[in-house]
């Protein structure tokens, strides 16, 4: 079975920058020894986004914000007889999202 070896954002920017100094796709992938195909991809990638970054996909979208991780973390600190569920249902008051009561640890 093959085996993935994911490349850091570091690595794509660099294959990019290289591709852009107007090196071979051949010669890329023999310096980072990688197959041609990985910096292919990488390069229709790029020429479609404009942006070396991936973006990390997959599992359910986030609905909470970095804010609202912030405040559930206060209330759970604070309020460490209060059960779950009432925590959540005061951060679903004061965001006006519903939030589960398996968001945090316990």
């Amino acid at each position: 079975m093959a085996r993935r070896k994911h490349l850091d954002d570091f690595t794509h920017g660099r294959m990019i920058g290289k591709l852009e100094e107007e090196r071979t796709i051949t010669t890329v992938a023999a310096e980072f020894g990688i197959n041609k195909s990985v910096v292919s991809r990488a390069w229709k990638a790029f020429e479609t986004t404009d942006t070396a970054v991936r973006k990390v996909r997959g599992g359910r979208p986030r609905t909470t914000t970095a804010e609202d991780d912030r405040c559930i973390i206060l209330q759970a600190k604070r309020g460490r007889r209060q059960s779950a569920s009432v925590i959540s249902q005061q951060l679903s008051t004061a965001t006006g999202r519903q939030v589960s009561r398996f968001t945090w640890p316990t």
